[in-house]
């Protein structure tokens, strides 16, 4: 368990000239921390994202990878313009500021997307995703 430091410092009603105020160094225990949570954020990296890509489109990996390579630098070649993107079904890409910061670019982007566009899922209340049949299943039995 970790200690603070804290100091305190005495004085006496004696004159200045005689004593002068005395810090004593005291320890007092630290309220215990907890530590932080994993964070829950899963990140697809690009070989996950070219193996989702190969699955969905019956592609070859080989050739998914070559077509994400592409389609990637032009994205980021088409964002660096500032250059606005309406791509359906990922949604509308704009750029709001771009700075730049030793050799590397900042772009803060803003990505609109329609609920319709969310592949056939449908985000819950708690953060799971049930699919679209499950909705209108669910509506159809409440009417």
């Amino acid at each position: 368990m970790a200690t603070r430091r804290t100091t305190t410092t005495i004085t006496t009603e004696e004159p200045a000239e005689v004593m002068a105020p005395t810090t004593v160094a005291t320890s007092t225990p630290a309220a215990e921390v907890e530590a932080p949570e994993a964070s829950l954020v899963h990140v697809v990296k690009k070989k996950e994202f070219i193996e989702r890509v190969s699955e969905a489109s019956g592609v070859r990996k080989g050739m998914t990878k070559k077509v994400v390579d592409a389609m990637l630098k032009e994205m980021g070649d088409i964002m660096q313009e500032g250059t606005e993107m309406n791509l359906p079904p990922l949604g509308k890409l704009s750029i709001n500021r771009q700075k730049e910061i030793g050799n590397a670019f900042i772009l803060i982007a803003k990505l609109r997307r329609a609920k319709g566009m969310l592949a056939g899922k449908k985000p819950t209340v708690e953060g799971e995703e049930a699919s679209i049949e499950d909705v209108e299943t669910a509506e159809t039995t409440e009417s």
